[in-house]
């Protein structure tokens, strides 16, 4: 019996026993034998923790504990493994951004030099005069470089052409990175001079993809853009400096043919002198620019130099971007607190429940640190499993993350890695310390308070442990969390599905999406082309390419557009003539929000999208003067609310973009006439109102950019993609095909990033939810099975079991009714706080569910309990120690 052990334990804690001192050997981890006095050699000492001792035994001991109570070992596990995962990989990402390291000799002292205008914080990078200067006057930074980003096409030998980033740089730069080429030779300076040869060097992903690994590409001719060009040299896997580059080119600056603040834009780089510092540099680069800023005041008057570490120089982050990444490691931490401070009600429990073994053995002379450190080795070996799952989910996590990021951007900074470094594993080292203290040590201290007052109590049948508020507040806080957490992630799943769904009112799987556009100008031209020469240029190429698709016996029609269906479209505010319109959104008191597009005067004929009233362009409306629209249908009901629109006029009050000429002074804009109505067309959501839309003609020579639609009749439009890069190489090598896709996978990119939001919410709900209802049940099961005495006597007196069952739960209840409208009343914050979102039965209906739901859980953690001590005889219960 558990009274006749603790009579006795009371006896040995007043030392009326001889045994205690191996006793006592046993509890502090050592072999009996080993105790002084006893045979064999001296005892060992066992290990310690911030001064709460603990020993191999109590490793042993924790690995039998996981065993032992297993729902707490895989729901503490994962949660604090799903905590560890989130948490390597954000720093990580943090490290890889903010503080980047170049896979580069003396890397993390390449720096990057920039010119801004103190009146406007812009960026100056028409520097090509400054530059000549700086590489023979400055002392600080040695090997100074410049490149500029050129795209351009790239048409192979066997005549296909994909669009390409190049690099236009020093020769200088290759002996600057010190990495030698895998076939051929890199740039040098002979390439530079004017009148050489048109020469590249290529990547090693290039090399792989376009030229099958031929070992005989070098010396080969290829064209990038209107330039026949010998390929010279192949790098390494993994170069791309300055950023991610495939190809390099000499950068050829003729700087006598450019006035100051003129001539190419460059990006310079360079690398510190041995032992000195950035601010040296940074100070001896100001001395350079106000002497030339005094000689030449027109130009560099407001500009102002700055030396910067060259990976954060490339990113381009502002001081918030910056901060903002800095803090989510702060915000994930208190993240991790909160998962620990649940494992730790779980762990709470489960000693509570050992309270009277830990009663004896601190009569048996352990000591509270000794027990403190036990309970903190049974944390610290759940938290150590969950940091090996944590960190192997973190890699694979970021490979994916990689992949994710590839797609959408196609390229990364070249030190952007899919591994996790040393720092990642220390810092998940570190989390795991942290969180076995919390879920260790923090229970521990509440679970050993007072062991002997409860001991000299236990013969009186009294004491026992009690749940604090701060555990009752714990339990609240969950319950919130398990509210919000899943109606966050159905809200998620919804705008997914409204991308997936979004209303287009055409036959989109018969279109195909084409990306056109110019390529840049070279530097060794005097000057870049004028923007209104290369419109007019662009409009010539891009209506000749046109032309030849549509002449293509599987192509039903083609037509321009400045944005196509499932494209982003900005948003603008408009005002409306006297004519009546519906309410304004409450978020945009001035003027109804919209979205707009530029089209050509056959664009609808061609997308199939069947007039609704008044009428289509024609070539009329392409005078600038005419000022015409043609708006959807959404539109005419939202904006409008439902009045006639023929004959209105509407004019700009807002732009969100600016991509188009014009003031954001209301007064100076000119107003529209509506002349049509067409169906909506997938310009957003139906519940964004930018999905109220509006066409505009477009304009000849007006865009050096423009959306091809092609009409396919048959077949996957996708498998045209090999025939149109060629017929754009055939028009112009020069007119690069940016992108050529579906128009119903235009908005893919969106949809698969909303996804993964959406699976990582879910997967936060699950271990959040797991977590919570584990912790609900196990210390409200804890708290009805210490309250067996009570139930007994209650039982004994006659007391009616519906009035103790009742009492019993009236604690329970009110914390998980609390926990409820707790998360209830965030929610409805939060979606009273959104413009996308509005609270209606349908959230109430969702939200009411989800607390019966709760309600039972907490119900069935009390109920199994209670009907248990239910079923003990009164006699039996009154013997129970509580």
């Amino acid at each position: 019996m558990i009274s006749e052990l603790m009579t006795r334990a009371r006896l040995l804690w007043r030392g009326k026993s001889a045994r205690t001192a191996p006793v006592r050997a046993v509890d502090e981890g050592v072999r009996v034998d080993k105790v002084p006095g006893a045979a064999g050699p001296s005892a060992q000492r066992p290990l310690s923790f911030h001064g709460f001792p603990f020993s191999w035994l109590d490793i042993t001991l924790a690995l039998r504990m996981l065993r032992r109570y297993p729902v707490i070992t895989v729901v503490g596990g994962l949660a604090m493994a799903f905590a560890i995962w989130v948490g390597a990989i954000s720093f990580e990402f943090g490290r890889q951004v903010l503080y980047p390291s170049l896979p580069l000799p003396q890397g993390d002292r390449i720096v990057a030099i920039e010119m801004r205008n103190t009146r406007t914080n812009a960026a100056v990078t028409r520097i090509a005069h400054d530059f000549i200067d700086w590489r023979s006057e400055l002392r600080t930074i040695r090997e100074l470089g410049a490149y500029r980003v050129l795209d351009l096409n790239l048409v192979a030998t066997d005549g296909r052409s994909a669009p390409t980033r190049v690099a236009e740089i020093t020769t200088s730069a290759f002996p600057f990175t010190r990495v030698a080429p895998l076939l051929g030779r890199t740039l040098v300076a002979d390439d530079e001079r004017a009148g050489a040869p048109a020469v590249a060097v290529i990547g090693h992903l290039l090399w792989q993809q376009r030229f099958a690994s031929d070992s005989g590409v070098v010396g080969r001719t290829v064209h990038l853009g209107r330039t026949a060009t010998t390929v010279v040299g192949v790098m390494p896997p993994g170069f791309g400096f300055p950023v991610a580059f495939n190809v390099w080119t000499p950068l050829r600056l003729r700087v006598l043919e450019y006035n100051r603040g003129e001539g190419p834009a460059l990006s310079v780089f360079g690398r510190l002198a041995p032992g000195v510092s950035l601010a040296e540099a940074q100070a001896e680069l100001a001395t350079a620019v106000r002497q030339v800023a005094r000689e030449h005041p027109r130009t560099h008057q407001h500009l102002r130099p700055q030396v910067l570490g060259y990976g954060r120089a490339v990113l381009g982050l502002s001081k918030v971007e910056s901060l903002f990444i800095g803090s989510m490691n702060l915000i994930l931490l208190l993240f991790l607190l909160l998962v620990c401070g649940n494992v730790a009600l779980l762990m709470f429990a489960r000693a509570a429940t050992r309270e009277s073994e830990l009663v004896v053995r601190s009569a048996l002379g352990a000591g509270r640190g000794r027990l403190v450190g036990q309970l903190f080795a049974e944390a610290l070996v759940l938290g150590g499993l969950a940091a090996v799952v944590g960190l192997g989910a973190a890699r694979g996590g970021t490979e994916l993350a990689f992949r994710f990021a590839l797609k959408e951007v196609d390229s990364l900074p070249f030190w952007f890695q899919p591994s996790l470094s040393g720092m990642t594993i220390l810092y998940a080292a570190l989390l795991t310390l942290l969180g076995a203290a919390v879920a260790g040590i923090l229970p521990a201290l509440r679970v050993t308070r007072h062991l002997q007052d409860r001991l000299r109590a236990a013969g009186g049948g009294g004491g026992g442990m009690r749940f604090s508020g701060v555990w009752t507040m714990i339990i609240v806080a969950q319950i919130a969390v398990t509210v919000v957490l899943p109606v966050i992630a159905w809200a998620t799943q919804r705008v997914k599905a409204q991308l997936e769904t979004m209303p287009v009112h055409i036959r989109e799987a018969e279109f195909l999406a084409v990306s056109m556009q110019l390529d840049d100008a070279p530097s060794r031209m005097p000057s870049d082309d004028s923007s209104a020469t290369v419109a007019r240029r662009f409009a010539l190429v891009s209506t000749e390419f046109a032309r030849r698709v549509a002449l293509e016996p599987r192509v039903a029609g083609v037509t321009f557009a400045e944005r196509l269906p499932r494209m982003h479209h900005p948003g603008r505010l408009i005002e409306l003539d006297a004519g009546g319109a519906a309410a304004q959104h409450p978020d945009w008191p001035g003027g109804h929000r919209v979205s707009s597009a530029a089209v050509a005067t056959d664009y609808f004929p061609v997308m199939g999208a069947a007039l609704v009233s008044g009428r289509n362009f024609h070539s009329g409306d392409l005078a600038t003067n005419s000022r015409t629209v043609v708006v959807n249908e959404h539109f005419v009901e939202h904006v409008l609310g439902g009045r006639n629109p023929l004959g209105r006029h509407l004019r700009y009050v807002h732009r969100e973009e600016m991509n188009e000429s014009g003031s954001t002074d209301a007064s100076q804009e000119p107003w529209y006439e509506i002349v049509g109505v067409v169906p909506t067309m997938g310009m957003a959501e139906l519940e964004d109102p930018k999905a109220a839309g509006i066409y505009h003609p477009l304009l000849p020579d007006t865009y050096d950019r423009v959306q091809l639609a092609v009409h396919v009749r048959s077949g996957d439009p996708a498998a045209l993609e090999p025939l149109l890069r060629g017929l754009a190489a055939a028009v112009d090598p020069a007119l690069r095909v940016d992108r050529i896709a579906p128009v119903k996978s235009l908005n893919s990119g969106e949809v698969r990033l909303t996804g993964l939001w959406v699976r990582f919410t879910l997967v936060l709900t699950l271990i959040a939810v797991m977590l919570s209802l584990a912790g609900i049940y196990a210390v409200m099961a804890f708290t009805v099975a210490r309250r067996t005495r009570e139930i007994g006597i209650r039982v004994a007196l006659g007391a009616p079991a519906r009035r103790v069952v009742l009492t019993v739960l009236s604690r329970p209840l009110t914390q998980v009714a609390g926990g409820v409208g707790t998360g209830t009343t965030i929610l409805c914050i939060l979606l009273a706080t959104s413009s996308e979102q509005s609270v209606g039965g349908q959230q109430v209906a969702i939200l009411g569910v989800y607390a019966l739901g709760m309600l039972g859980v907490c119900l069935l953690a009390c109920i199994v309990p209670m009907r248990r001590a239910l079923r003990i005889e009164p006699s039996e219960a009154l013997r129970v120690d509580a």
